[in-house]
């Protein structure tokens, strides 16, 4: 089995990216990648643009591998809009189903997270300690 191959199976989520580099840093493991594609719509018109005004680092938290936190290193696109009466002239790519605008938890991470925070209901888990008693 390949590397390739083995971060499908693990990772199935990220099938839309190109790992570039997987290590272990600390009590982290860390994925480095980019999107595959190489064109991105526009999120205000919806124009497809091939036209790259820049790029940047996105650190997004993943779900956690063998009880270590996992964390991709996003390399971002920024277009630019071909549509001259949008009002705006550039916007990040985003990968489908894995991120949003801002977000710092992929997708299914934050699904996760919102299940677990509606389950509790904003109390307490069980077993916690608490400093003061709840009334």
């Amino acid at each position: 089995m390949t590397i390739s191959e083995l971060l499908a199976v693990l990772f199935p989520h990220l099938a839309g990216l190109q790992i570039d580099h997987v290590c272990r840093s600390g009590t982290s493991v860390r994925i480095r990648a980019r999107a595959r594609t190489t064109q991105a719509a526009c999120p205000r018109c919806g124009t497809v643009s091939q036209r790259v005004h820049s790029s940047y680092e996105r650190r997004i938290c993943d779900t956690a591998v063998g009880g270590q936190e996992t964390i991709l290193h996003l390399q971002i696109r920024r277009f630019r809009c071909g549509n001259d009466d949008c009002a705006a002239k550039t916007f990040a790519e985003q990968v489908p189903g894995l991120t949003v605008r801002y977000g710092r938890y992929i997708v299914p991470l934050r699904t996760l997270l919102q299940t677990i925070a509606l389950a509790l209901g904003g109390r307490p888990a069980p077993g916690t300690r608490t400093v003061w008693p709840l009334r």
